[in-house]
């Protein structure tokens, strides 16, 4: 399997994830007023790396090792000059690891190594992600991260079906649709995604949240919609600043990523953070002022739902048995209703038959006169194979169907021919005799043995 890589869509999907990853983690201090430039610099070298592992086109040259030695050299120098004094461990280690990375963009020609930088990519993200002073406000970069590592694995995964298209030559049918294909697979993915992550598993009937999985952020208490702090600690418990070196409180911004969704009031503390980029502080306020707008329209609604609740809960008590007494019944008629399903794929009621068709015929003899036991044979043959789901159709004249059945079972080509002209002579030929309906008798007795075997 080719494993090239030249599609310019996966490498763009791979610049914005290892872009917004360093993002992230330069996100941690922007109490210090340096995050604008920090990531100005990190996004122009990941996007000058792999322009030169994109314009290699598949292939790793000279130059593209060149490059990787450079910035190797590069990583260490600014590690020992500037990393380890500044930050110390293991945060030095986090951003020799993003120099490695960057270094290796260089040589990013295959689909091995768009899998490996974007592994390294996620390995950053969970590092910012369960640090100390990460909180909500870190989602305006964490999102767009899931959906470019979303977009760059389904542009690969699409580019590479449609050269295997290519090749079969059947690829000027697809390529015009690509773009289209990927950003569909992308929105469906991210939509199932988010679908997931709000289902998450339920402690009673009235909550989204439990302490299994992540918190869904929605509950229902008392007939009262309820939004945040479900299933994890509140702004002021989590541990850790938000942005900043201080300790986290009620003026921190919310505290941890595992905290529920911020009120207003922590919305635009948070925003006035010092340091906070002026888009999102002016984005963050915006939702501020929604959530109050939002929290007002719905306290009506609110109590009309928490009145329909009351109301019933109240019929529920009323009529608990008249429901008890229906659920039962239509418990009932699925459970038959799955036993007629079963015995139909099951072919019951064709096993039935045939057996009572050889303890008649066989056994007993009583197969009726000569051209009418002809048919009578012929007929119990059929359903024999019908058992074996080899089904005569209706349109079906008896040549063809016993072609079909000698595909299947060859070993008894001798008995279902001989048994099918003798059932052409009675129907075709006039009056069969009695030794032939005998002879058809022995012969399908044979086949049920054969086939029982």
């Amino acid at each position: 399997m080719n494993m090239s890589l030249r599609y310019l869509p996966a490498y763009l999907g791979l610049f914005a994830a290892q872009a917004l990853a360093l993002v992230c983690n330069a996100f941690l201090d922007i109490q210090y007023g340096g995050f604008a430039v920090e990531a100005l610099l990190w996004t122009v070298a990941i996007a000058l790396t792999l322009r030169v592992g994109w314009r290699q086109g598949g292939e790793a040259t000279e130059v593209g090792k060149r490059w990787m030695r450079r910035m190797l050299f590069l990583g260490a120098l600014l590690t020992v000059l500037i990393f380890i004094p500044m930050w110390g461990f293991p945060r030095a280690g986090l951003y020799l690891l993003a120099m490695l990375m960057v270094s290796y963009n260089c040589v990013t020609t295959t689909r091995r190594h768009l899998h490996l930088g974007l592994l390294i990519s996620l390995i950053m993200v969970m590092f910012a992600a369960t640090h100390y002073r990460a909180d909500w406000t870190m989602l305006f970069y964490l999102v767009p991260y899931v959906a470019a590592v979303v977009f760059t694995l389904v542009a690969e995964q699409i580019n590479r079906k449609v050269d295997e298209l290519r090749e079969q030559s059947l690829g000027h049918q697809v390529v015009g649709a690509q773009g289209t294909a990927i950003a569909a697979a992308t929105g469906v993915i991210l939509a199932l995604g988010l679908l997931l992550y709000a289902l998450t598993p339920q402690a009673t009937w009235m909550s989204m949240s439990s302490r299994f999985g992540q918190p869904a952020g929605f509950s229902m208490g008392d007939g009262n919609l309820q939004i945040g702090n479900v299933g994890g600690k509140s702004g002021a418990d989590a541990d850790g600043g938000a942005g900043g070196g201080e300790t986290a409180g009620h003026g921190s911004g919310g505290g941890s990523l595992r905290s529920g969704w911020p009120s207003p009031g922590e919305m635009r503390e948070a925003a006035a953070r010092k340091g906070m980029p002026e888009w999102q502080r002016d984005v963050i306020n915006g939702m501020a002022d929604l959530t109050e707008g939002l929290g007002s329209a719905m306290k009506p609604v609110q109590k009309r739902i928490g009145a329909l609740g009351d109301a019933l809960k109240e019929w529920l008590k009323k009529n608990r048995d008249r429901i008890a007494q229906t659920l039962s019944t239509l418990g009932l008629l699925v459970l038959l209703y799955a036993l007629y399903k079963l015995m139909r794929e099951a072919r019951l009621a064709t096993w039935l038959r045939t057996r009572f068709d050889y303890v008649k015929l066989i056994l007993l003899g009583m197969h009726g006169s000569d051209s009418d036991g002809a048919r009578t044979y012929y007929e119990a043959m059929v359903r024999l194979f019908k058992l074996q789901r080899i089904e005569r159709d209706s349109h079906e004249n008896t040549r063809e169907f016993l072609t079909e059945i000698n595909s299947f079972y060859r070993d008894l080509r001798q008995e279902t021919g001989e048994i099918t002209r003798h059932f052409e002579d009675a129907r075709y030929g006039g009056k069969a005799s009695a030794i032939q309906v005998a002879r058809m008798r022995d012969l399908y007795r044979q086949v049920f043995q054969r086939l029982a075997q």
